[in-house]
């Protein structure tokens, strides 16, 4: 944008602007702003075979982690309970124990570590699905 220029309205969030000259750490940072909000809108797909598919990474997953991903994607973003998860273990495994939820939460975080995607503690809640800050 021309140095005095009147700054046009952004109604989309996917649309920025700048005033010329700009330096070249600044207009990387504005793209970068830009990607990451482009990644938070996106939501992860789970298939029937247990493939995790997200931008462009894809991990698979046992049934059990599916059953579990099935409602952290159901409610990406936002928190899941514990007791949600724990019920949905409890319908795949015979006689799951407390530490089962945790074991398979560890488990996912670890099958994540190479996509974009974390998997949040929300403490005396549960926890969520989200894009990874960068």
């Amino acid at each position: 944008m021309e140095a005095g220029a009147r700054p046009p309205v952004c109604n989309d969030p996917f649309e920025d602007w700048v005033r010329a000259p700009i330096s070249r750490d600044d207009l990387d940072a504005r793209v970068r702003a830009l990607q990451n909000r482009l990644d938070s809108r996106q939501i992860p797909t789970l298939d029937s075979a247990g493939t995790l598919t997200f931008g462009s990474h894809s991990i698979t997953v046992s049934n059990v982690q599916t059953e579990l991903m099935e409602l952290l994607i159901e409610h990406f973003g936002e928190v899941v309970y514990r007791h949600e998860l724990a019920q949905r273990l409890a319908e795949r495994v015979q006689r799951p124990t407390r530490n089962s939820l945790d074991l398979h939460i560890m488990r996912l975080r670890r099958r994540l570590a190479s996509t974009d995607l974390v998997i949040r503690t929300a403490w005396g809640r549960g926890y969520a699905l989200e894009v990874e800050a960068r």
